[in-house]
Formats: structure tokens, sequence, C-alpha cells
């Protein structure tokens, strides 16, 4: 009888467990991304640079999961602002710049587009991801402006999990600031002028 309550106790908690964590892998999810760039270059450590982030996207919604309810979770970034400073002020140091202030450079990050697209297809989804960040980097009245575009598609059994979700877009933005500090006409800027 003792053995039968304990099972039955243990069903009970199993189910539970299970429509608990099944409905939490359904919600929203908010982002928070630590990508580490690779940097190929150094430059002079007395360089001044001051990074001036934006997010100029007019949906703050980088997506939605496909879960198959109504409304779909979204997907948000916690703080795209400071992902975007935080993340070229650590490679700028890897690169040996050390001063981060007003005074000689100034480097303007836009994130223009961030998106994430997931389509079903049978059991299977696809996921379309892409970026846009913009640079205008400025000295006294000489400037360099680029645009830096990636996307990525991957396949996932059923719905990518929130771990899943957040390697793919790290991955994606990594790739894309990647581009931004070794573009050696960037580089060439700030070495040079």
């Amino acid at each position: 009888m003792l053995l039968a309550q304990n099972i039955k106790k243990l069903v009970i908690a199993m189910a539970t467990f299970s429509l608990l964590s099944g409905c939490a892998a359904l919600t929203s999810q908010t982002l928070d991304l630590h990508p580490e760039l690779n940097v190929t270059r150094q430059l002079d450590k007395n360089t001044r640079i001051v990074v001036q982030p934006e997010d100029i996207r007019l949906n703050k919604t980088i997506g939605f999961r496909e879960t198959g309810k109504t409304p779909p979770p979204q997907i948000l970034l916690q703080d795209s602002k400071l992902l975007l400073q935080h993340t070229i002020e650590h490679a700028l140091e890897d690169m040996g710049i050390r001063r981060f202030f007003a005074g000689e450079f100034t480097l303007g990050l836009k994130l223009v587009e961030l998106n994430y697209k997931a389509t079903k297809q049978g059991l299977k989804q696809v996921v379309d991801v892409d970026i846009r960040i913009d640079v205008d980097l400025s000295k006294a009245n000489k400037r360099y402006t680029g645009s830096y575009k990636t996307n990525k598609q991957q396949t996932f059994l059923g719905t990518p999990s929130e771990e899943e979700n957040e390697k793919i877009i790290t991955e994606l933005v990594t790739e894309n600031m990647n581009l931004i500090v070794n573009d050696p006409k960037l580089l060439d800027f700030i070495q040079f002028n």
C-alpha cells in the first residue's frame, strides 16, 4: 500500500514537472549575449576612442518562437546598447587601446536590423537570422562609414530550445561584429589618422 502511494506521488510529481518544464520551454525569451571577438591587429595604446551605440530598430522584437501558440512567444535582446559597447570596447582592448573617452575618435555603432524567423517544415523548423550594424567612425573632419550584414540559417528537429536560440543568435552577432573589428579599412583609418 505504501509503495503504491509513493508511486502515485512520483507519477503526479513527474507529470507536474513535465507540464511546467514544457510551458517554460515555450515562453518568451530575453537574450543576454556575450560575444567574444577575435582580433588580428594591434593599434596604438594611446589612441582615444569613444564608442557610441544606438539601437535604431523600429521593432525591438527580434522574432517569434514557432510553438503553435497564439500569440507566439517573442524573442528580445536584454540591452542592445550595452552589448554593442562592451563587445567593441573589449575587442579594442585586445588590440591595445585602453582609453575610451572623447577627444580623438568617435565610433558610432547603429544596430539597424536583428531578425529571427522560424518556419515549420513537417517536424522540422528552419530558422533564419540576420543582422545589420552600421558604423560611423570620425576624427575631426575625417570620416569612415561602413555597413555590415550577416545572415545564417539552421534546421532544428522541433522547436529550438532557448539554448539553441541563444547559440545561433550569439554566433550571428559574433560573426557580424568580427567583420567590424577586422575591417582593414576601418583599422587603417584609426591607425593612420
